[in-house]
């Protein structure tokens, strides 16, 4: 089943946020760090459970289990004892996993925000056809000041139209209704 991207990306959004935090704390040096660090990949760890991402979920536990290993004592690359310099081996693979964790993040933010972008200028290419063709104008913009009302108008369109079923399946290869429904709003708002 597909998420609403529109969630997608407000979440990852919400961890980027979290994740700059983190990383003033690492930046300063903070005592604060190692904790604050831990419950934002517990964070990051619990949202990809849920959403069943299992290779991401794999490698926040990677990140997680590699500085498990430091704080234990041991040197996870060499699996030897760690006779001194614990902290500063912490800081470099806590370091790492801070990179790692926004690679991921990113990735997932380009890619999902790709979508919307791509689902959008594919609805304004209509939405532009329906004002030449006149199907669409001024007032009728205006009555769409709602969801259900954006909703009710688009299925219609979609009824009626076989070239605007055709893009709208194409929409629904990347995208859920919710999200088209959302684009036509915001585009709408343009317009108005």
């Amino acid at each position: 089943m597909h998420e609403l991207i529109h969630f997608t990306v407000q979440k990852i959004k919400e961890l980027l946020e979290q994740f700059n935090e983190v990383q003033a704390l690492y930046l300063s040096k903070s005592f604060d760090f190692d904790t604050r660090f831990d419950v934002f990949l517990n964070e990051v760890l619990e949202y990809f459970r849920t959403k069943g991402s299992t290779s991401h979920e794999s490698e926040v536990l990677k990140i997680m289990n590699t500085i498990v290993t430091v704080k234990r004592g041991f040197n996870p690359i060499k699996m030897e004892k760690i006779v001194s310099g614990r902290r500063e081996l912490l800081g470099g693979f806590s370091f790492n996993g801070i990179e790692s964790i926004y690679d991921i993040l990113m990735e997932i933010y380009t890619k999902e925000n790709k979508k919307l972008d791509d689902a959008e200028e594919l609805i304004s290419g209509v939405i532009v056809s329906l004002y030449q063709n006149g199907i669409l104008n001024d007032e009728k913009l205006k009555e769409m000041n709602s969801v259900p009302k954006i909703e009710t108008f688009w299925n219609s369109l979609v009824e009626q139209n076989p070239a605007i079923s055709g893009i709208n399946k194409k929409l629904r290869l990347s995208v859920i209704p919710e999200d088209i429904f959302l684009i036509l709003e915001k585009v709408f708002l343009k317009l108005i």
